[in-house]
């Protein structure tokens, strides 16, 4: 049967799914697993929106393992209908090393620092991935009027304790009737560690949001 987390995915585990008809990577949850057949929810695209696949699209789950991500062949054997529609799975081939095929998202608030000149403007996520956030600060009022689209700033996010800090390029300004900023951000050179860091706690704020019946 292999080794569960490594030859594969662990009941509940949060996957990338990249299925062979489609350009996007959907989200996914392992419900159930063993060495030859998964059951795993229906996958959601990028919206939350779950998506329709035919019985035998073939597909790649990738997901973090122990030591690093692992990625698995399946095929789509059944689409099980209902309250909570699921996909069962075949395996079709051996894990292997998984490469990351996407920034997976979700709503999570986190303490956001961000650098402007000689100011430190303060506030919160309101999205997070590996990627990057969309973040709401205040401040100083000049301070936060004063940044571009295309500026590159040092930023730090807390996760429940630890601080990860990089540079991160403001990619949109979202308008607001209050003074504070509403930004979009790109994390620039964050560094496979910090990647994990962040990947893990989103993914952490994925399970929770699963076993709440929210997602």
């Amino acid at each position: 049967m292999g080794t569960p987390g490594v030859d594969y995915p662990e009941d509940r585990s949060v996957l990338d799914v990249k299925a062979v008809s489609r350009d996007d990577v959907l989200t996914s949850f392992v419900e159930e697993a063993t060495g030859g057949e998964l059951v795993v929810s229906v996958g959601e695209d990028s919206s939350r929106r779950r998506v329709r696949l035919d019985v035998g699209e073939r597909m790649e789950l990738i997901w973090r393992g122990p030591e690093e991500l692992r990625s698995l062949p399946v095929e789509l054997v059944e689409v099980r209908t209902g309250e909570s529609p699921s996909w069962r799975l075949r395996v079709v081939g051996p894990a292997s090393r998984g490469q990351r095929r996407s920034a997976v998202r979700t709503p999570l608030s986190v303490s956001v620092e961000l650098g402007a000149g000689d100011a430190l403007l303060s506030g919160a996520s309101v999205d997070l991935s590996e990627g990057g956030m969309r973040c709401i600060l205040g401040g100083r009022q000049e301070a936060a009027a004063a940044l571009e689209v295309g500026s590159v700033l040092p930023v730090t996010v807390d996760l429940d304790g630890t601080r990860v800090s990089a540079k991160a390029e403001i990619v949109r300004r979202h308008p607001r009737e209050d003074d504070r900023a509403e930004l979009s951000l790109r994390f620039v050179g964050l560094g496979e560690k910090r990647e994990d860091l962040i990947r893990r706690r989103v993914f952490a704020e994925l399970r929770d949001l699963r076993s709440r019946g929210l997602i």
